[in-house]
């Protein structure tokens, strides 16, 4: 039995090491490259220039990823687990069920499913039971709990599906607008531009 769980405290630990190491090392490629690189020196960086830039960078974010785990050591971040389920549920899963079985599903409607399902469980949270109003409350000597659940789904997922939905549908009405409008301009100039070619 204590094999068993020394093999799984290991895949746990490795599980989370890659995770952090992940997101420092993109967090820093990010910075260095999108930020430093392009925005800073306006594409003009250096390779090593870039490099020594991104190992400072993935020090400085270990840095504030470490401060912040000793502020929050103490609080109950089962809500952080909660809220990264909410996340995934109301903007990533309406977005990957829309672009494999509607055909009609576009970028505008991507963006509003992706934004809106996470600003809405975002929103949703921080006003929810899980933060504030229990004792196991995040904070629980403040009551700011305009939600009355513990968790945003029941509300957040239909609402990524619907902002999904209404993004596209609003793009097709705009993007056929644009038709419209191009085809009226074409029919008002078509005497002069036959005219031309002639």
């Amino acid at each position: 039995m204590t094999i068993l769980y020394s093999a799984v405290a290991g895949m746990v630990f490795i599980t989370l090491l890659s995770s952090v190491a992940g997101m420092t090392l993109a967090a820093a490629s990010s910075l260095a490259h999108d930020l430093f690189a392009h925005t800073v020196r306006r594409g003009q960086a250096e390779p090593r220039t870039e490099m020594t830039v991104a190992a400072w960078t993935s020090v400085a974010v270990g840095i504030v990823a470490i401060g912040l785990a000793t502020m929050v050591q103490n609080w109950d971040v089962g809500v952080l687990t909660t809220l990264a389920i909410c996340i995934g549920a109301s903007a990533v899963a309406p977005a990957l069920t829309y672009s494999l079985f509607w055909r009609g599903f576009t970028r505008t409607g991507l963006l509003a499913t992706l934004y809106g399902g996470a600003a809405c469980a975002m929103l949703l949270m921080v006003f929810s039971k899980a933060v504030s109003g229990t004792p196991s409350a995040v904070f629980p000597d403040a009551d700011f709990d305009l939600f009355p659940m513990q968790s945003t789904g029941l509300v957040s997922i239909p609402f990524g599906y619907l902002a999904g939905w209404l993004g596209s549908r609003l793009d097709h009405r705009r993007r056929a607008a644009d038709s419209r409008e191009h085809r009226r301009l074409y029919e008002e100039n078509e005497a002069r531009l036959l005219a031309a070619a002639e």
